[in-house]
């Protein structure tokens, strides 16, 4: 049976595996961007203060409260000055995680996915200075919400994986991602987060387990063309021709490049000589991804 004769690729949806921006993925899009505010924040800090960047995008619960919205989503772009691990550690983990949540979700989905759970994470640091779980005049800065997201929905879909924790330890996602949610929980309901802000983590986390446990979607089913503002070129009269042996769904059609398919037909076809455990690690993964992508745009 080949590829194109699959049940499963009888659906016509818009490509998952679009890349980001002018061909560069989401994730390195994200991982950029952070760099560049951080020598930003560098290049305008003053004996005196934070300076104007880390000012203006900062989370300040009072400033929002004022009027400032903006700060609820602009603090997770920026990172501590005074310590550049913190911004080393979450792009590591951006990346690690993040590029093969963007292969399953598709660049559109995942960054919007991104964006939500970051400005969820920052509207619940201010209703917690609100409600008083931490100091009032306590703001709060770094990408760690979004990053915690994307390590909670990996450890959800491959939750086997074998990761080193603090690259020493290897041990499956799955208990990586227990501890560190036990770990904040535990802070926040001792009161002892410290200058940790645990409840962003804990938001961006839930979130993640809630899109992954109930298949939500945030991007439209369909969304605007902008070919409605392009000038549309004169019409052309033509015949096409066309070939018996032509397959009747193009790779395009799917969304998917041609390699991809044929390694997913290969890996079932594996399946059907072998059984399942014939499967490596790394083609169960694959397989996985896979499929998670079509249930996802069935959905």
């Amino acid at each position: 049976m080949g590829v194109y004769d699959r049940d499963y690729y009888k659906t016509n949806f818009n490509s998952t595996f679009e890349k980001g921006w002018g061909n560069i993925s989401i994730c390195k899009w994200l991982i950029g961007i952070n760099i560049v505010l951080f020598i930003l924040q560098i290049s305008t800090r003053t004996s005196s203060g934070n300076g104007l960047v880390t000012d203006w995008l900062i989370l300040n619960p009072a400033k929002v409260i004022d009027g400032e919205i903006w700060r609820v989503f602009s603090y997770a772009f920026l990172h501590s000055v005074d310590s550049p691990l913190h911004i080393l550690m979450n792009m590591m983990v951006l990346w690690m995680f993040g590029k093969e949540v963007e292969e399953v979700l598709g660049a559109k989905e995942f960054l919007l996915f991104y964006l939500v759970s970051i400005t969820i994470g920052g509207i619940i640091f201010v209703l917690g200075s609100q409600l008083g779980l931490h100091n009032s005049y306590a703001v709060c800065l770094g990408a760690s919400g979004g990053v915690s997201a994307i390590l909670i929905l990996f450890a959800c879909w491959f939750p086997n994986r074998t990761v080193l924790l603090f690259f020493i330890i290897p041990m499956p996602i799955w208990l990586m991602a227990v501890l560190f949610v036990g770990f904040d929980a535990f802070n926040l309901l001792s009161g002892k987060q410290g200058s940790v802000a645990v409840e962003v983590h804990l938001s961006g986390a839930l979130f993640a387990y809630l899109y992954h446990a109930f298949r939500w979607k945030l991007l439209p089913r369909k969304m605007p063309s902008m070919q409605l503002f392009k000038r549309k070129p004169k019409l052309k009269l033509y015949q096409e021709e066309v070939h018996a042996y032509a397959p009747k769904y193009e790779p395009k059609e799917i969304g998917m490049p041609q390699d991809m398919l044929i390694r997913v037909d290969q890996i079932l076809e594996k399946i059907s000589l072998s059984g399942k455990d014939s499967l490596s690690e790394e083609e169960k993964s694959f397989l996985y991804k896979a499929s998670e992508t079509i249930k996802r745009k069935k959905n």
